[in-house]
């Protein structure tokens, strides 16, 4: 049976928000909401108005420190050799650019690696580079190896991965470098004919570049808040960003327009909540500090850090982020944890009105704004369709409607599913989080390159036991009593241990246990060593490529290389949500170069490199012993903690 809030929802409605949400644009041709611009600014006052509107309680503009990016324009001019010039729309990534019909040389440097640099000098040049971020490396690769060439900016051209809806699509992405370095972007038809123009005056052209494209450190973003008023302590969260590259219709004006037609219908209907539903609309999540890989969610990541209070009552959160309104989807399958996988699939599965098979996908994902929140121990639910191919107009002018194939049934469907979810939530008890499932899987990534770890195993097998115990405690509970609740702030703790204490990052942003890095290197590091004693160095050189950064490192120099080393693990890293996530590096630069010229054939000392590698493999193994240790101590801590509740 339908709930009564589907009675009142309106796609028109949503679709209206996110029409008004696109009108706010920082560069008139080409849009953008950037962190701390005054399109940005302008779309919170927009929010917090409608939010209070239609009758959300409490709402409020909470300003967090973030850094500002404001791109008004970007063209370049050049000669065609018909005497007549061509211009071309540009798009910015973070960094600065000022320029008032300035003479630029450009030259074109292929993909941008260290090869592409050699017998060239390109200093006080702008350079053109192509790039695929999707399957080869982010833009910070071959932007720091040319800034250390001495080149004076950069173009981009996406030509594949992202942004290849067309050969006019304009993209852009997060930059993950400093703002010294100008860097912009130009669609591949562009790019053919600039590159013809290139090959034709000689390998230099010179053009005309006009542009306003600023950095400003230390400044701020809105978040709006809002609530639905509940008679509890505990609250539930709804999230979205408001922020966007281009206009933007999927990337997410669609999750702010389901989440307004939700609370719109919620309160139209007289739905009152046993838990305050408060909504949160974060600025600044594509991009919100200057030079860090982790540049990206620092509107939700300074939330929660001036409320850390917030994971003492957080009982779950949805976060509706963009991808709710293609005709394309094939399945709802939103991201979780492990540990709520079958009470999803249970809550999912059942919802009438959703015209979509229902999945899941764990573990939790880092390109959103819901690990932030689950860093707190609120576990998280963030939206996602399959069947929707949404990279090609990811970050991009092709971020549109009818690319998008919209359709009011599916985003209608999506309203209904969320919003549905949301009551749900509410309708809990306790958390369902069954622990059971975490600590199968941790069992499972225990394979012969994890080696010899009874004792830790025996932690594992015992925490199922208690996580089996805390389950069953929690469905003798009814009612949002003091007892539930109590037992509902011990679950956070124990969930905010897991995510904050036995995962972590490996070089990939990829979210897993502590000890699966050095276990993935420990293995491809075994396999190399096999592949050089039997004389297959290429076998060798491709297990290579699956150590830490050992894929780029064998295409940028060591000057790049260790930059992007240093912003991570560096005394000078920026604080971000991803602060000491990864920890240490698998340090091979050398010896996989080394290992990629046997497989071109260059003679080397095998002896040597296996020395080499064999030394950094008893490293890897080291520190791998320490992480199972932390591990098998924390699970016993665990075990006590669930016993306990």
């Amino acid at each position: 049976m339908l709930p009564e809030f589907t009675k009142y929802l309106d796609v028109n409605y949503a679709l209206g928000v996110m029409d008004k949400l696109i009108s706010f644009k920082c560069n008139p041709v080409l849009g953008y909401r950037s962190s701390g611009s005054a399109a940005e600014f302008a779309a919170a006052d927009y929010l917090y108005n409608e939010m209070r509107r239609i009758g959300l309680k409490n709402v409020h503009k909470e300003a967090v420190r973030v850094d500002n990016f404001e791109f008004k324009n970007a063209e370049l001019s050049y000669p065609q050799g018909n005497g007549l010039d061509r211009k071309v729309v540009l798009a910015a990534l973070q960094a600065n650019c000022f320029a008032e019909n300035e003479e630029i040389e450009l030259v074109y440097v292929g993909k941008g690696t260290e090869k592409d640099y050699e017998g060239r000098d390109v200093r006080g040049k702008w350079v053109l580079v192509d790039i695929d971020m999707a399957n080869e490396w982010w833009v910070y690769w071959p932007l720091m190896e040319a800034k250390f060439h001495g080149i004076a900016g950069m173009i981009i051209v996406q030509v594949s991965g992202y942004c290849e809806w067309s050969e006019d699509t304009l993209g852009a992405q997060d930059i993950s470098a400093p703002a010294d370095t100008p860097c912009l972007s130009m669609t591949v038809r562009e790019a053919k004919l600039i590159k013809a123009a290139i090959e034709r005056e000689g390998g230099v052209l010179k053009c005309r570049l006009t542009a306003d494209s600023r950095v400003t450190n230390n400044g701020i973003t809105h978040n709006v808040i809002g609530e639905i008023p509940g008679t509890s302590d505990e609250v539930i969260y709804l999230i979205g960003h408001y922020d966007a590259y281009f206009t933007a219709f999927s990337d997410n004006p669609s999750g702010i327009g389901c989440m307004l037609g939700i609370c719109k219908a919620f309160i139209e209907s007289g739905y009152k909540p046993r838990r305050t539903l408060r909504v949160c609309m974060h600025g600044a999540e594509e991009w919100g500090i200057e030079n860090t890989r982790y540049d990206w969610a620092r509107g939700a990541t300074m939330q929660v850090r001036s409320h850390p209070e917030w994971g003492r009552n957080g009982f779950l959160l949805l976060n509706l982020d963009g991808n709710l309104i293609s005709a394309d989807a094939k399945e709802a399958q939103v991201r979780t944890c492990y540990e709520m996988v079958d009470a999803m699939m249970e809550i999912g599965s059942s919802i009438e009105g959703n015209i979509y098979p229902f999945g899941t996908q764990s573990p939790l994902w880092t390109w959103t704004e819901s690990y932030m929140y689950a860093m707190l121990g609120i576990p998280t639910v963030e939206s996602w369709y399959e069947g929707v191919n949404f990279w090609p107009s990811y970050h991009s002018t092709s971020d549109q409607k009818d690319v998008n194939n919209y359709s009011d049934e599916a985003f209608l469907s999506s309203h209904i599913l969320y919003g549905t979810m949301l009551q749900r939530f509410d309708a809990l008890d306790v958390r369902p989080l069954h622990f059971r499932a975490l600590f199968e899987k941790v069992l499972e990534s225990c394979d012969e390159n994890v080696g010899e770890c009874e004792s830790f195993k025996a932690a594992v097998r015992d925490a199922i036991e208690a996580a089996d115990l805390l389950e069953e405690k929690g469905r003798k509970l009814c009612g949002l009593t003091e007892e539930t609740q109590e037992f509902n702030t011990k679950v956070a703790k124990i969930f905010a241990r897991i995510i904050n204490e036995l995962f972590g990052l490996d070089w990939y942003e990829t979210y897993d246990f502590i000890h699966a890095r050095n276990r993935n290197n420990i293995g491809m590091m075994r396999e190399a060593l096999a592949a050089l004693a039997s004389g297959d160095y290429q076998k060798a050189a491709d297990a290579m490529f699956g150590v830490d950064l050992c894929k780029y490192g064998r295409h940028f120099d060591r000057q790049t290389y260790d930059f992007v080393v240093d912003q991570v693990l560096g005394e000078d890293h920026v604080d971000t949500w991803a602060n000491d996530k990864v920890g240490s590096i698998a340090d091979v630069y050398d010896v996989n170069r080394d290992i990629v010229a046997l497989a071109n054939g260059e003679g080397r000392n095998v002896l040597a490199i296996c020395a080499k590698l064999d030394a950094e493999l008893t490293k890897q193994r080291e520190e791998l012993r320490e992480k199972l240790g932390r591990e098998e101590k924390l699970i016993r801590e665990l075990a006590q903690m669930m016993r306990a509740c």
